[in-house]
């Protein structure tokens, strides 16, 4: 057994985490634990099966910890006890990423011609409705990422990922002053797409070592017919080659289509909870566990029946 690398204590942070239990997108409950927590840098080592992950040197008084999105040299065990500590493992992935060393014309080359006519012919689409020009807007100082807090979060409360998973666009002062900080430094890029002067599409993205992250992002489920987050998503992408300064453009945790659709790259990631061994936790993750189960073997026969695409769209719009 080998011990992971260590990480500095000041790299993790201590608070309450939600374990969502979900089927499909709709959600049912979550339990809310207290951990230390930290996202794994995508050029991290990666974690091998017979590792144990390493915590902050003191975790006392919580539930244990947390890494997300670590990398990792193969699939490792859902469950695992080891010692005084359950290791669980609820989520493992392709991580996807853009390499933007190159420039934006190299990009679009590695598309089949099949899909660089369906992203230009949505462009252009856009375009039409929006009379001809296609308005869109970047917000990098202080002032600038108070007004797209602002316009975003009216947009945020129509989005699926705020009403079906919680996970919206805050509207905190916290996060005001932690994006208005990020700013301060030239650390975060937000943009948002409008039709018609109404904002339809939002993304917001925190700088971290030359690698930009897709973190918060929503699109208004009026407007799904006219593929926003695909054209915003066109649109951040050739202004982040243009910069010629950021080494990727990281889709963190989770798969999906769109992420594999623009991704130029991907690495196998896990969310790798190590929490403190006891009766109580030990019941809520074989509640989580049996839930997740649950879920996917719902999508597996919503695939048979060919279903689960509309039942997706029904559940996001409804």
């Amino acid at each position: 057994m080998k011990l992971a690398a260590s990480v500095p204590d000041q790299d993790w942070e201590r608070g309450p985490v939600a374990l969502k239990f979900q089927i499909g997108d709709v959600m049912l409950g979550e339990v809310r634990l207290t951990l230390y927590r930290r996202s794994a840098r995508l050029e991290e080592h990666e974690l091998d099966v017979e590792d144990t992950p390493r915590g902050p040197q003191s975790a006392q008084g919580t539930d244990g910890f947390v890494v997300w999105s670590q990398p990792i040299a193969a699939r490792l065990p859902v469950l695992r006890v080891r010692g005084d500590a359950i290791i669980y493992v609820p989520r493992q992935y392709r991580r996807f990423s853009v390499d933007l060393s190159g420039s934006f014309a190299e990009y679009m080359a590695q598309f089949s011609g099949k899909t660089r006519s369906s992203l230009k012919r949505k462009l252009r689409r856009f375009a039409e409705l929006s009379q001809g020009k296609i308005q869109w807007k970047e917000y990098r100082t202080p002032r600038e990422i108070e007004e797209f807090i602002l316009l975003a979060r009216a947009l945020s409360a129509k989005t699926y990922q705020e009403r079906l998973l919680n996970y919206g666009l805050p509207a905190t002062r916290e996060f005001l002053a932690s994006a208005q900080a990020l700013a301060n430094q030239d650390c975060v890029r937000a943009y948002l797409l409008f039709l018609r002067g109404e904002p339809i599409s939002y993304l917001y993205c925190p700088i971290r070592g030359g690698v930009v992250l897709y973190d918060r992002l929503g699109y208004d489920p009026a407007h799904a017919a006219a593929s926003p987050g695909t054209v915003l998503q066109l649109l951040v992408l050739e202004t982040l080659f243009a910069e010629r300064r950021f080494l990727l453009f990281d889709f963190t945790e989770g798969e999906g289509q769109h992420k594999e659709l623009f991704a130029t790259g991907s690495r196998l990631c896990a969310d790798v909870y190590v929490l403190t061994r006891r009766f109580g936790i030990g019941s809520v993750v074989l509640l989580h566990r049996a839930t997740d189960k649950t879920s996917a073997a719902i999508g597996i026969t919503l695939d048979r029946l060919r279903l689960k695409s509309s039942m997706r769209r029904l559940i996001r719009r409804n």
